[in-house]
Formats: structure tokens, C-alpha cells, sequence
């Protein structure tokens, strides 16, 4: 799926991070977003998810304008960012069953996607005694659950051990595969180098 930014503008307290700011992703491609702390890579996704409000400009997903009062061209969007957005009194069978039922994806196998993650031995272990690298690995499963066309990934290799980051990137090569659009942001550039398409490095205003 397409995504267009155009002009996107955005401010905190009257200090600038963005100005006129405009991207243009064809359907398949993998982006790599990088810069120096404070460039803003945090908050471009945050604004291309809708958690964040811009201040000016437009942002469009495959033929469709995005507004906050419009959150349906949004649905095939997940952003995988820094917070856990997991429940810490479920265990991780618990939390990937909920939330597969409250976007419509019973049909998900979820013991067979906590194989492919490697977390079948954790899954009836709380969330909340869940490792970095074990946390990641669950937020990637949600992502596979919930098979959206567009990803926003979040230093997704933090707290990964090698084989987490071999997993993670076997993952991206079968998204690739089926032409999912994927912005990621790493402060590692030879990773983003060896892994997608493009770098986009950011600078502070």
C-alpha cells in the first residue's frame, strides 16, 4: 500500500521539528529512518499512525487523505513503538488472543505464531516478568497477527539478542515478499544499509 507525506509540519512549544516535511513510499517498500536523538523519527511515526496531531499538512495511506475524525485508512497500519502496549497480568498466549479477537483475526493460529517467535515455552508466563528481548518478540507477533499492509517499526532490535535479530529479519524478508510498506527506524545505519531500500536520515530544525 501506498504512503504520502506532504508538507507536514509540527512544533513543540513553538520550537520546530518538522517543516514541510514531505515523503512519498511506493506499496513494497522498506524505508530506513535515522538521525540524531531529537531529529524527530519517533514523532513522524507517531503522526503517520495518528497518535500524534500534526500541526499542518497532509498524510495519505493508498487513496485515502488521513483525518482524526477518519481512523478507517489507519486500520491497516501498526505502529510497533517503544511503549509495551501489552496487558502485564496476561500471559503472552493471553494477550495475542485478545487482541486477535478485538480486530477480527480468530482465524490466527496463535500457538503457531508463538513458535515462529520462539516464545512457545513463555506463553502461559505473565507479560509483566517478560524479558526486553521477550517483549519485542511478542509485539512482533502482534504484528503478525494483526497482517497489516503498512508497519511502523520503532527500533525494533532493541533489547534482541543475535537470534532475535536473525528472527526479526527473516520476518521483514516474508513481509517484503508480500509487498507490506515498512518505514524503520534504527540508530544502527549498517543494519538500515544491509535491510532496506533506502535511508532517510533526519536532521533537527
Amino acid at each position: 500500500m501506498n504512503l504520502q507525506v506532504t508538507n507536514l509540519s509540527k512544533s513543540f512549544y513553538h520550537s520546530p521539528v518538522f517543516q514541510s516535511f514531505s515523503l512519498k513510499m511506493e506499496s513494497g517498500e522498506k524505508i530506513g529512518l535515522s538521525g540524531p536523538n531529537g531529529s524527530g523519527k519517533t514523532t513522524l511515526l507517531k503522526m503517520i499512525s495518528g497518535i500524534m496531531s500534526i500541526d499542518s499538512g497532509k498524510i495519505r495511506i493508498g487513496e485515502n487523505d488521513v483525518n482524526p475524525d477518519e481512523p478507517d485508512p489507519r486500520r491497516n497500519l501498526y505502529y510497533l513503538g517503544h511503549s509495551v502496549g501489552l496487558y502485564p497480568g496476561l500471559t503472552g498466549y493471553e494477550n495475542l488472543t485478545f487482541i486477535s479477537g478485538l480486530y477480527g483475526k480468530t482465524s490466527r493460529n496463535i500457538s503457531n505464531i508463538l513458535i515462529k517467535v520462539r516464545l512457545d515455552s513463555a506463553d502461559d508466563k505473565l507479560v509483566k516478568f517478560y524479558s526486553q528481548g521477550m517483549l519485542q518478540r511478542l509485539k512482533l507477533a502482534t504484528a503478525i497477527i494483526l497482517d497489516p499492509d503498512i508497519l511502523l517499526l520503532d527500533e525494533p532490535l532493541t533489547g534482541l539478542d543475535v537470534d532475535g535479530i536473525k528472527l526479526f529479519e527473516s520476518v521483514i524478508v516474508e513481509w517484503n515478499e508480500l509487498r507490506k510498506t515498512m518505514i524503520i527506524v534504527s540508530h544502527d545505519s549498517d543494519w538500515l544499509r544491509t535491510n532496506t531500500d533506502r535511508i532517510i536520515e533526519l536532521k533537527q530544525c
